[in-house]
């Protein structure tokens, strides 16, 4: 029941704000997302570059509710750092390569990893548009103040949120084990 409900809330939510994108801007020339403000993407290659990030994370979504893998290391007594770079990479790392390098896409490590991220994610980012865009269609206050900044600055802090008590859940979940 909770992946089909993730699942929903991931689809409906991105949906939902491309609708709400195109009553708004219908020729992009407001839109704030960095596709299309930075590099100039059309409303074809916007919605295929969403399309095909929501329908990865919506299968490892899948993943991770019906196939889980273990990403603990099995050595005991790691620090917190030590334990983000094992589940991220499956071997011990610098934490700042965690900013330039991704898990290997030999193994399944990939997959889990951004699955449990990128799910997360989504699930927020829909929370955020879609409680701006009901703000901005119903609210004359919110349009008055309403700022692509601010918007982007809750994303990026939420993000970094989700990632640290994701990180600090299981690395509990680790130390008991």
């Amino acid at each position: 029941m909770k992946f089909f409900i993730i699942l929903f809330w991931m689809i409906f939510s991105k949906s939902y704000d491309a609708y709400c994108t195109f009553q708004h801007t219908p020729d992009l020339s407001l839109e704030a997302n960095p596709l299309v403000s930075v590099l100039g993407f059309s409303w074809f290659w916007l919605l295929l570059v969403i399309g095909i990030l929501t329908i990865y994370t919506c299968y490892t979504l899948y993943l991770i509710s019906f196939k889980p893998i273990i990403l603990y290391p099995s050595e005991k007594g790691l620090s917190f750092c030590d334990f983000i770079t094992y589940m991220y990479f499956g071997k011990k790392s610098n934490m700042l390569s965690i900013l330039y390098k991704f898990p290997s896409l030999k193994n399944k490590r990939f997959h889990y990893t951004f699955g449990n991220i990128f799910t997360r994610y989504l699930v927020f980012a829909g929370i955020v548009s879609t409680v701006m865009w009901l703000l901005i269609n119903n609210s004359e206050f919110y349009r008055e103040i309403h700022n692509h900044l601010v918007i982007y600055g809750i994303l990026i802090c939420g993000t970094f949120i989700i990632l640290y008590h994701y990180y600090k859940t299981n690395f509990k979940r680790y130390q008991l084990s």
